[in-house]
């Protein structure tokens, strides 16, 4: 099993859906907003493509971007982060102030 944070440190960020204008959140089984983040964009691609608008596709955020995107997620009305730890659907989610946490962490850890 492929674990997220081990993941995102490696690879300094997480992979999106979206486009130029933004990511394109999801609606989980029980109604709320969540933003899935993935740690491959192939992943992503096969997850999202049958509903994709023209232009959609796997954005890469590295870990400055994504911590500049929580609060635009936030003011949207998305609490959770939907995360792919294994490949297959979004398994986990967690709440974008952990996230938010994780990210700082990693932003403080990297070296200069």
């Amino acid at each position: 099993m492929i674990d997220v944070w081990e993941a995102l440190a490696a690879a300094g960020g997480l992979w999106v859906w979206g486009d130029e204008d933004g990511v394109a959140p999801w609606t989980d089984g029980h109604g709320h907003d969540v933003v899935p983040l993935w740690t491959d964009p192939g992943q992503a691609e096969a997850e999202s493509r049958d509903g994709a608008d023209p232009g959609e596709r796997p954005v890469f955020l590295d870990v400055d971007a994504l911590l500049e995107a929580i609060p635009e997620w936030v003011a949207a009305g998305v609490g959770e982060a939907g995360l792919d730890p294994q490949g297959g659907r979004i398994p986990a989610t967690v709440p974008l102030a952990e996230l938010t946490e994780r990210l700082l962490r990693l932003q403080l850890d990297r070296p200069v």
